[in-house]
């Protein structure tokens, strides 16, 4: 593979973002160093608490919840969250969450009194940045959610798309390509928060911008027949470029069925990398393959983000 330029990376860790801040005087004592940064983690009660208004992520899976919240009954919280003293408290908090929304509600249903923190001053566009980079890190954030973030960005710190794409290290271009997905009508961005269209369809969607009607359509017949988003590329230029309707059969019926744990597994893999993934059974039991679409060298960089991958420049 030909070596690329160098880019900024997600890979450094929420970690390097708060390494330099100054801690800050708090009523509770400080009661361990956090090895990675250096600063120091602090026990704060729960109640103190008031979630982050700026949080990205809209969606969070109720059963992964219980089973966090299982996994710190047991073990406790292993990571701390990251908070800010709010400069005039009201409904008795003291803080407020920059980042680690999941882990403050699974304390929550864990029924915990106090959490450990990591005290930080932080504007609101620090917070945002904050909360922002920690769920794309983790590709916790689904692509309407992140689309939304960036533009939250955008229209609230007056941030040009580059300013944007320095702050999370990514292309300028990938930006664009999730804004793009906000020109998608409401039907079509549920089916791609739900995992039941890829990124890579969104954006080829999206250049439907105001035909909200052929955008349901086109949407409804990748779901139903599995079109590849070079399919509907093309079938997108048919539609365009000749003005005919959409064709009422684009692709052929699978020659075997697959089982629901299949396809289950692949709508959750496509869910979380941001465009679509197929697994695809060998033929010798246990064995097989799995495929995920890129659909140009930003992609493929925002997918290797995804997987936590960082190559060599």
């Amino acid at each position: 593979m030909a070596q690329r330029s160098k880019r900024p990376r997600l890979g450094k860790g929420l970690a390097s973002l708060i390494r330099n801040s100054t801690e800050e005087q708090t009523d509770y004592q400080p009661i361990a160093a956090n090895v990675s940064t250096g600063q120091m983690i602090t026990f704060i009660p729960l109640k103190d608490i008031a979630p982050n208004p700026a949080q990205p992520r809209r969606n969070f899976d109720e059963n992964s919840l219980t089973q966090l919240a299982d996994s710190i009954r047991t073990y406790g919280m292993l990571q701390p969250v990251l908070v800010k003293r709010i400069e005039n408290p009201q409904d008795n908090k003291k803080y407020q969450l920059i980042a680690g929304e999941r882990r403050l509600r699974a304390a929550m249903i864990a029924k915990l009194e106090q959490i450990p923190c990591i005290i930080k001053p932080a504007s609101k566009l620090e917070s945002l940045e904050l909360s922002l980079i920690e769920n794309l890190q983790r590709a916790d954030l689904n692509p309407i959610e992140k689309a939304m973030a960036y533009q939250k960005l955008i229209d609230q710190f007056q941030l040009t798309q580059q300013q944007v794409a320095d702050r999370v290290g990514l292309p300028r271009t990938t930006i664009a390509n999730y804004l793009r997905l906000l020109d998608l009508c409401d039907e079509v961005q549920s089916l791609i928060i739900d995992g039941s269209l890829s990124f890579g369809h969104g954006k080829v969607l999206a250049s439907l911008a105001g035909k909200t009607d052929i955008q349901k359509q086109l949407a409804k017949k990748v779901v139903k027949e599995g079109i590849s988003v070079r399919q509907l590329e093309k079938l997108i230029e048919i539609v365009q470029g000749q003005k005919q309707p959409i064709p009422q059969k684009t692709v052929s019926a699978p020659t075997r069925s697959r089982s629901a744990y299949i396809i289950n597994l692949e709508k959750q893999l496509t869910e979380s990398i941001g465009t679509k993934v197929s697994i695809k059974p060998g033929r010798v039991k246990n064995t097989g393959k799995i495929i995920i679409e890129y659909y140009d060298l930003d992609d493929f960089d925002r997918i290797l983000s995804a997987l936590g991958v960082q190559l060599e420049s």
